[in-house]
């Protein structure tokens, strides 16, 4: 079962968005189509900061690297949220975030997900999660040490679809 789940998703994934290097999106309507450095460097910007997440004080956290099997799991996720226009932590073949990050071959100790839908930057994203207690606490949980981030352009009521994968491996 898991074979025909990782062929399905893989087969999935490269009609949908084919190969590529660590960008946060192959589409340039996800406006100026941002490296993993880049990224990278204004998530670990914000971590260097403490901040206010609802009620909870969050401390300055360590910097995080980029992970590309991260990088590859939200990408896969963006694009199916996008061809089913929602926001969902749970794919559509049922698959949790666990599961997820375990077919891109990331051993996880500890994972995090924030979704995000219809920003056009990732400024807009950022102040979006930021501004959600929830959102806010897993971009500054100083557990996790790898990051992986996607946008996918779709139809319907979104058009881009923003997914962060954060996480801690075993080996870690």
């Amino acid at each position: 079962m898991r074979a025909l789940v990782s062929a399905v998703l893989l087969t999935f994934t490269s009609l949908c968005f084919g190969g590529g290097g660590p960008t946060l999106s192959d589409s340039s309507a996800c406006r100026h189509a941002l490296d993993a450095q880049e990224v990278l460097a204004q998530i670990n910007a914000l971590r260097t900061q403490a901040r206010q997440c609802g009620a909870v004080h969050m401390p300055p956290a360590q910097a995080l690297r980029w992970d590309s099997r991260l990088a590859a799991s939200a990408k896969a996720y963006a694009g199916e949220l996008s061809v089913r226009n929602e926001l969902s932590h749970t794919s559509a073949l049922g698959l949790t975030l666990r599961k997820r990050f375990l077919l891109q071959g990331y051993p996880l100790m500890r994972a995090g997900e924030n979704l995000a839908g219809g920003q056009e930057t990732l400024d807009e994203v950022m102040l979006a999660w930021t501004s959600s207690a929830a959102h806010c606490d897993n971009l500054m949980e100083s557990s996790f040490v790898d990051v992986g981030m996607a946008c996918v352009v779709g139809p319907g009521q979104y058009e881009r679809y923003w997914v962060l994968h954060l996480g801690r491996a075993f080996k870690d």
